[in-house]
């Protein structure tokens, strides 16, 4: 007789999964209930608080904001003290605008909280009008060269002409002197010595005016109260020199003609000095400058008003914020107790649960551990299930086991991820080095050679920049589905990373064999590609490399495909190339060249060369361009074509140009000095040194402080530069220009440079490449081009320099279209600093 089990009170108690459910709806629910108090109890202490912090937050980014504006519109009131250009006061308008707009936001943000300091806010907004007609009445001060210097009318009106009267009176005085024989040199030699008595001291007085406003200003440059004692020295001394020719001339009983141009000296050099000494007094007080002393009264109080009372409602929401925060933290520490207290509680309940499982559960759980084990060594059949009327027992015999299946799957899948690219599904560099690996060991038992193609696409950067990564992702596939539709079953395509990818040819007799299949491949990757409506048309450059004729050894195979590839793009790109012993001959020529051309720097072999630039039509020295030459131990003076592009590619050209750089403007104050006038002179930047912020930086300190006088320095950027990314250039040059460098293009016509490159950069200097040059006396073609590029370079305002005259005839076509300078071996040839230079006054070209 069966016995019947009685029917559970519950559905479901039959099993754990049943009892544990009930068991987990109980939990939950107290948890839930527990968590529900809680959360009533937390939910009304922190919502204030987080809304008051949020407002709060917000304010003070408002606060800042206001803070940005003020710190913007008084570095605009700063520019316009040094230079009032027209832009700033439109922005200035702007940023004052900005600025009521902020403040009307924090006084809106404020009255929302519950101690907004409203009434700071509203004071701000009377300190911003009244900042508004300060800043009006500042600006019309500066545009007011006589109100905001007010010695400017004295020098013009008064101290000006005196200065023209005397030097007026001493030149006729000298040609008195010099016309009457009896009057003999002493004379002559006292007038000479009244004249540059007087220029030292009107040029010490400009010099005074001019250090006063920062424009010459220097470490080397002595002080005002030096210059003053310069200035009153000249004075005595040229007022004896003048009682001396007074007392000449009166024991002489001279004529009128003399003693009235003395008496018109005394009078006008007394009006001078009395001028002198009322501008001196002017520039002692603290009001010589108007706009300075108007912006230290009476604008920067308002600033600091304003900032002031910044800081006071940005220190209240902070401490307001502090308090909130507090209160919040004691939320938090009471929700934590509560927290732990349901912690516990689920201890309890594991505790429990745990004596009711091992107990119930762990006999079972053991017999389907022996289960498993046993359909671990057989099949999934061969495993008897344990006695038990669990069926969760039964579910995890047969959930282990479909596990099993699915880990094999997986496995299966991880180790196809593992040797393949996860683009292009191509076997990847593991899979690839692999088969390589086996077809070489093949290939060494019997006769067949193996090839190994290296293929890189040209210029793919561009594609990821101008179009994105996802359209260069479509390229890779289509060029990877290309590649593999010309493959035999046999072969192997891989893409080892980027747009590299790799091609194994096996069973090949000769390497003659490759031509055809490197042909197929180049005209395959040319055809157009359809992507994203864009059709692009891209090529690839191919090395070749055949086992065991070069190499038996994977990493030396790989290595000369690479190899055979890069002189493939060397060479014009778009083909392939077979690799032979030359290049890595040539490659190892290559780091060679880099490491003599680094120890070179390291002992400072390289040297500038200086070659004149001169004005066209009088000869003139207009400056000197310093040219980078290499000071070779053994090979002598090399051009920069044989170094310029390691250095610059290698980042050598950054540690080198600092020195040089050094060198051209010690070159250039020397040359000035022995002239006795200013001499320029040009250097030329590469696209590296104008994207070094630390180079740039470091130039214009140098022309800040005066290291370089206004004018002398010339930079020289070449039209390719222009190609590349120069947006920080840009702005460097610019930032050059206003401190007074100017700016060449270099070897223009032989570049890419276009139209809107000359209306972008800020060009002063055109210099026509010396291949158009060379040839405008005989061919028409070339000199039509010339005066197109002097023409061109004339409508933007850019002066124009020939490079490479080396003829009269040359000289004379360039006279005729107008070219403002010539450079070249006519006018002389590029030397050494330390060499006698050639003088350019000396050149007979020039003479009418």
């Amino acid at each position: 007789m069966r016995l019947n089990r009685e029917r559970p009170i519950l559905p479901g108690l039959d099993s754990y999964r049943g009892r544990y459910t009930y068991l987990a709806v109980l939990v939950g629910a107290a948890l839930i209930a527990f968590a529900l108090v809680g959360w009533s109890l937390v939910k009304s202490s922190t919502q204030t608080q987080i809304s008051n912090i949020t407002s709060r937050t917000l304010a003070s980014g408002v606060l800042a904001d206001a803070q940005t504006q003020l710190n913007l519109i008084e570095n605009h009131l700063q520019r316009i003290l040094i230079d009032p250009v027209e832009e700033e006061p439109e922005d200035i308008n702007h940023g004052l605008t900005q600025l009521e707009q902020v403040i009307t936001d924090l006084t809106e943000s404020l009255k929302r909280l519950p101690a907004g300091n409203s009434d700071v806010a509203l004071a701000l907004q009377t300190d911003h009008q009244h900042l508004k007609r300060q800043v009006k009445q500042l600006i019309n001060v500066r545009r007011d060269v006589q109100a905001w210097f007010p010695a400017m009318q004295l020098m013009l009106d008064e101290m000006y002409p005196y200065n023209q009267r005397v030097l007026g009176n001493l030149q006729l005085l000298q040609h008195e002197i010099q016309s009457d024989e009896e009057a003999g040199m002493d004379l002559s030699m006292q007038l000479s010595s009244m004249q540059r008595l007087w220029l030292g001291m009107t040029g010490e007085f400009r010099l005074v005016i001019a250090n006063r406003f920062g424009i010459f200003l220097a470490k080397s440059n002595p002080a005002p109260e030096e210059r003053y004692d310069k200035i009153i020295n000249y004075s005595v001394r040229f007022s004896e020199r003048l009682k001396v020719l007074q007392d000449h001339f009166h024991q002489q009983n001279s004529d009128f003609l003399v003693v009235e141009p003395l008496h018109g000296i005394e009078v006008d050099y007394l009006a001078w000095m009395a001028d002198f000494n009322q501008v001196r007094e002017v520039m002692r007080k603290p009001t010589w400058r108007q706009d300075l002393n108007f912006m230290q009264e009476q604008v920067t109080p308002v600033f600091n008003e304003m900032r002031q009372k910044l800081s006071v409602v940005n220190l209240s929401l902070d401490t307001q914020s502090a308090e909130d925060i507090t209160q919040l933290t004691q939320t938090a520490k009471r929700l934590s107790i509560s927290i732990l207290v349901m912690a516990v509680m689920g201890l309890l309940m594991l505790v429990l649960a745990y004596l009711f499982i091992k107990r119930n559960l762990l006999q079972p759980i053991a017999d389907t551990a022996h289960a498993l084990k046993m359909e671990a060594s057989g099949s999934l059949d061969a495993a008897s299930h344990p006695s038990s009327n669990l069926r969760e027992t039964r579910d995890l015999v047969e959930a282990f086991s479909e596990m099993r299946r699915q880990v094999h799957n997986r496995q299966s899948h991880l180790d196809h991820m593992v040797h393949h690219d996860a683009l292009t599904q191509l076997p990847n560099r593991i899979l690839f080095r692999d088969r390589l690996s086996h077809a070489l060991e093949i290939a060494l038992r019997g006769e067949l050679m193996v090839g190994l193609m290296f293929l890189d696409l040209d210029r793919f950067k561009q594609v990821n920049d101008s179009l994105g990564h996802l359209v260069g992702d479509e390229l890779l596939k289509v060029v990877a589905d290309r590649l593999t539709s010309l493959m035999r079953s046999s072969d192997t395509v891989a893409r080892l990373s980027g747009d590299e990818f790799a091609i194994l040819i096996e069973g090949i007799s000769c390497r003659e064999d490759m031509e055809p299949l490197a042909l197929k491949i180049l005209n395959a990757i040319k055809q157009p590609i359809d992507i994203a409506d864009n059709e692009l048309r891209v090529s690839a450059s191919i090395g070749i490399a055949i086992a065991p004729h070069d190499d038996i050894s994977v990493e030396h195979l790989l290595r000369d495909a690479d190899t055979a590839m890069y002189e493939a793009k060397r060479q014009g790109r778009s083909a392939y190339r077979f690799f032979s012993g030359e290049m890595t001959k040539r490659a190892s020529e290559s780091l060679l060249l880099e490491n003599e051309i680094r120890q070179a720097v390291e002992s400072e072999q390289f040297i500038y060369h200086f070659q004149p630039i001169v004005e066209t039509q009088t000869g003139r020295l207009f400056c000197f361009e310093a040219l980078l030459r290499w000071d070779h131990p053994d090979r002598g003076l090399l051009d920069p074509e044989v170094f310029l592009d390691v250095l610059d590619e290698t980042g050598m050209i950054n540690t080198l140009f600092e020195p040089m750089l050094a060198h051209a403007i010690t070159f250039q104050q020397e040359q000035s000095k022995e002239r006795n006038e200013t001499v320029a002179v040009s250097i030329n930047l590469s696209a590296r040194l104008l994207n070094d912020p630390t180079f740039c930086r470091g130039l214009l300190e140098s022309l800040v402080s005066g290291e370089v006088p206004l004018g002398s320095l010339i930079l020289e950027i070449t039209e390719d530069t222009l190609t590349q990314e120069l947006a920080e250039a840009d702005v460097f040059l610019q930032q050059a220009k206003a401190l007074g460098a100017r700016i060449a293009l270099d070897d223009f016509g032989t570049g890419q440079a276009s139209l809107s490159h000359l209306r972008q950069f800020p060009f002063d200097i055109l210099k026509i490449d010396r291949d158009f040059v060379k040839n405008v006396n005989v061919d028409n073609y070339d000199a039509s081009l010339v005066t197109a590029m002097i023409q061109l370079a004339h409508a933007f305002q850019i002066d124009v320099v020939a490079e490479g005259v080396e003829s009269q005839a040359q000289l004379a076509f360039l006279q005729q279209q107008g070219c403002d300078y010539i450079q070249g071996y006519l006018i002389g040839i590029p030397q050494h600093a330390e060499e006698p230079l050639e003088s350019i006054s000396d050149i007979p070209l020039f003479q009418t």
